[in-house]
């Protein structure tokens, strides 16, 4: 068994926070956390601020983690280069998948650094990215010794193996309800309630109406959001919501399918 450090893709969120505490404090194994910057993002200074919030709350909790959690190797998206088979890849996923645009980035991340099995705590839902891991997956054992998953065989050489073969999904059949099961037995509320996940916090509070915040609203987890922003929240959900999300996937359909080069096959 290995004792290397895991990475993992942190962003200070709920599902990549548990992960992280997973690993520290149930593996007991050392991480180091990697974080893809964004300029455009307008979170971008908050969730840097709830990281090192988290970081030093896990150094007084648990003072084994100060040497556990290195330092957060820290990507401009900006400066990654160019990779069309990868950009390619996700635009023809947008056919048929609404997946965010942080997916192309952490494939050439990835495939720029010659990284592998690094670890995405994406939970177990039916939409978005972790739809298309549904099937797609088999169980693995880590180098450290415990359960994990990674893309099947069969699902490597395609469109979906360009985005996501590079990485491994411990949370792949783990969704929101057992997390928060298992921290409340293990004390970790504390810690997972300063997470972030606001796309466009308003005056340091969640918005209520990006994706994440509607997100966070489905999954059970509205007592996160101040209760003006979820009402806010749901009259977007009701009205202008929808007309933005049907724009957005005829867009994202019309690029896949009109101006993107067809897969190639093998």
């Amino acid at each position: 068994m290995e004792r290397t450090p895991v990475n993992l893709l942190w962003t200070g969120g709920w599902d990549s926070t548990f992960q992280l505490m997973r690993l520290l404090l149930v593996h007991g194994v050392s991480v180091e956390p990697i974080y893809l910057m964004d300029h455009t993002r307008g979170s971008l200074h908050v969730e840097l601020r709830t990281m090192e919030r988290i970081r030093e709350a896990l150094a007084t909790a648990y003072p084994q983690t100060r040497q556990l959690l290195l330092s957060t190797r820290i990507a401009d998206v900006d400066a990654l280069a160019p990779d069309p088979e990868i950009e390619h890849a996700y635009r023809r996923i947008l056919r048929t998948h609404p997946i965010g645009s942080q997916y192309p980035w952490i494939a050439r991340f990835l495939a720029q650094h010659d990284l592998r099995d690094v670890e995405m705590g994406s939970e177990f839902t039916h939409h978005g990215a972790s739809e298309m891991l549904i099937g797609r997956t088999e169980a693995i054992t880590t180098k450290q010794g415990y359960a994990s998953f990674r893309l099947s065989p069969d699902a490597r050489d395609s469109d979906i193996g360009a985005l996501f073969g590079r990485l491994a999904f411990p949370l792949a059949q783990t969704d929101k309800a057992a997390m928060k099961k298992e921290a409340d037995v293990r004390g970790w509320i504390p810690i997972l309630g300063m997470t972030w996940f606001c796309h466009k916090p308003l005056r340091g509070q969640p918005c209520g109406m990006c994706n994440p915040c509607q997100g966070v609203m489905s999954d059970g987890f509205g007592w996160r959001i101040p209760p003006s922003r979820r009402a806010l929240g749901a009259v977007h959900r009701a009205t202008i919501g929808p007309l933005k999300k049907t724009t957005k996937r005829i867009l994202q359909k019309f690029r896949g399918a009109y101006l993107t080069p067809p897969a190639i096959t093998h």
